[in-house]
């Protein structure tokens, strides 16, 4: 169980999606907490380390209105491998 830094309950997370421009966003499911912009299928899917499993998923979600806490947190996962794949070692 993880707990929220700002208020100390459970921590979940909510996707709000903005009706003006259709942009998705983070918010903590507990307090509300605004986190930061959800991560786009269709950007996600430009990244070249993903496997054909993620295109595969990416595509299947770039045309839906809102997403679920749960597949929000496998967009974070996947956009955390891409970036890390992504970087060269120096």
């Amino acid at each position: 169980m993880k707990l929220c830094p700002d208020c100390g309950f459970e921590f979940h997370l909510n996707v709000v999606s903005d009706r003006r421009t259709g942009r998705k966003y983070l918010r903590s499911g507990c307090c509300d907490g605004p986190l930061r912009a959800c991560p786009d299928p269709c950007e996600l899917l430009r990244e070249a380390n993903i496997t054909q499993d993620e295109r595969e998923y990416l595509q299947r979600l770039a045309n839906l209105d809102w997403f679920s806490g749960q597949v929000a947190a496998v967009l974070l996962q996947i956009e955390t491998k891409a970036k890390v794949s992504g970087e060269v070692a120096v």
